[in-house]
């Protein structure tokens, strides 16, 4: 089912769209609109005020959803990092590549997506728009592992399509513990050899640059980076992905930001929101606002491992990381899948909706070719479907995918077809397990705990996945079963993308 709703039109909502309306916006344009996505780290679908979160201070995001579209059903392909960046910039499932364990890569990794692959960015750019990227990559760089920091990084994010780049390789602290810009590491950092804090293994003793960089003030440097390029090519059509590194681990947010009930945790959300509300205040003074589509979601959910103390603290204060979902990072349930999904774009897209349509990241690709009126060519984006009905369409319609594929860090592949959610647990395919002992750890401890029959859940009843209604609907699940196979055996799930 898929379902509309207008938000209540309340007074603080019609205080805080008066409060941030620009003094002059730009008259709605039939030119090609700037295009901005801002892709969260680890942020959980109940992590926001507008998909239910109390006692945050996210008036920015909150102001995002009441001036565009708010999706309910939204998922990242994978429920922990690279997966999803690699599907997100190709339009294609992780598990295609070689890496077929659903893990990340190694800060270290040689660049995952092939030079000539059509990508978010080199779409644009044919296209005539300028593109950069600021934030976290972990998608790789160069052509085999890196083993020195101090040597040009490429092939990178600049041979797949962005202009520019200034960001972070993979998750803080890992190596080179600095800033990358372009294909180099920073320049103002020394350039002393240096390893990390546990030089267990060859990607933790890579030689690397020491930094004399501030944890803490990383979202506002990204976030001023950001927004000065934009101020610099605003006379043209741009693509800019952002992607900050809130809220990941380490949480350690700017010192402007305390005293959240939440913790840590809860100003690290109040941060990332802040530097969102930076990036839409450059857009209202450059008189962009009304020619830009901006999406804002995440790449997978948020932990909830009692283990983790920033995240256990906001539990415990009583901050639902991802909302009733079941599972978070990492897992194959709900919780680390399902993200919080907001598209706005004047004029096009009704503001203050709510859409139920279910989506997944992968369709970015596709349809940002929809929105440029660009082909897309055979073998390319191959698992991406064009949203643009889903944004902008004034009525529910028809679901614009049919079902979507997903897979957990351990490799557990679902189906999501409708209201019903598949997990496969038998007869699944082998790969090497010897890249990542998370894998091998995860797969291990499932099968001990007799996690090994096939399940079905009805999340339009059951969003908790609580009940496996396998054995009542075994017709539906050997159905979705073959769903998956064929997925996997030919190689495309968008019709037309096939040879």
């Amino acid at each position: 089912m898929i379902l509309f709703r207008s938000k209540p039109t309340l007074f603080f909502a019609a205080a805080l769209l008066s409060y941030f309306a620009p003094a002059q916006t730009q008259a709605a344009s039939t030119t090609r609109p700037n295009i901005i996505v801002i892709l969260a780290d680890d942020f959980g679908y109940g992590s926001l005020g507008s998909y239910g979160a109390k006692g945050l201070k996210t008036p920015h995001l909150d102001r995002l959803a009441l001036e565009g579209r708010r999706f309910t059903q939204a998922y990242a392909p994978g429920s922990v990092c690279s997966p999803t960046r690699y599907g997100l910039m190709t339009g294609r499932y992780y598990w295609r590549t070689s890496i077929k364990d659903g893990e990340v890569l190694p800060p270290d990794a040689p660049l995952h997506i092939e030079t000539t692959r059509l990508t978010l960015a080199s779409l644009c750019r044919s296209q005539g728009y300028r593109t950069a990227m600021f934030g976290k990559w972990h998608l790789g760089f160069t052509a085999g592992n890196v083993t020195d920091w101090s040597k040009a990084l490429a092939p990178g994010p600049r041979q797949i399509g962005f202009d520019h780049f200034y960001g972070m390789v993979a998750n803080l602290p890992a190596v080179p513990h600095g800033f990358v810009e372009n294909d180099e590491v920073n320049a103002p950092f020394p350039s002393e050899p240096s390893s990390t804090a546990k030089p267990s293994t060859a990607t933790e003793a890579t030689p690397a640059v020491r930094s004399t960089w501030k944890v803490d003030h990383v979202m506002a440097t990204l976030t001023a980076k950001t927004n000065q390029w934009i101020e610099a090519n605003q006379q043209q059509p741009f693509f800019v992905y952002y992607a900050p590194n809130a809220v990941h681990e380490p949480i350690q947010p700017n010192p402007r930001f305390t005293g959240s009930p939440y913790g840590k945790y809860g100003d690290f959300i109040n941060e990332l929101d802040d530097s969102v509300g930076q990036i839409l205040a450059t857009l209202d003074r450059l008189k962009l606002t009304e020619n830009t589509l901006i999406i804002f979601t995440s790449d997978n959910g948020a932990v909830i491992e009692s283990r983790n103390e920033n995240s256990a603290t906001a539990m415990k204060a009583g901050l639902s990381l991802n909302g009733a979902l079941r599972g978070g990072k990492h897992t194959e349930w709900e919780g680390g899948f399902r993200e919080p999904f907001i598209v706005r774009w004047p004029g096009h897209v009704p503001a203050g909706t709510v859409s139920e349509q279910v989506i997944c990241l992968t369709d970015l690709l596709a349809t940002f070719a929809g929105v440029l009126q660009a082909p897309l060519p055979r073998g390319q984006a191959e698992d991406s479907f064009n949203l643009l009905r889903a944004f902008t369409e004034a009525k529910p319609g028809a679901p614009v995918r049919d079902s979507v594929i997903l897979q957990s860090a351990d490799a557990t592949y679902d189906v999501r077809q409708g209201d019903w959610k598949f997990i496969e647990r038998t007869d699944v395919p082998t790969f090497a397990t010897d890249r990542n002992k998370r894998t091998v750890d995860a797969a291990a401890h499932k099968k001990a705990a007799g996690l090994s029959t096939d399940e079905l859940y009805q999340l339009a009843t059951d969003p908790a996945e609580t009940t496996d209604v396998r054995t009542a609907h075994l017709e539906r699940a050997a159905a979705l079963k073959k769903l998956l196979v064929t997925a996997r055996n030919r190689g495309f799930t968008r019709p037309d993308a096939g040879p």
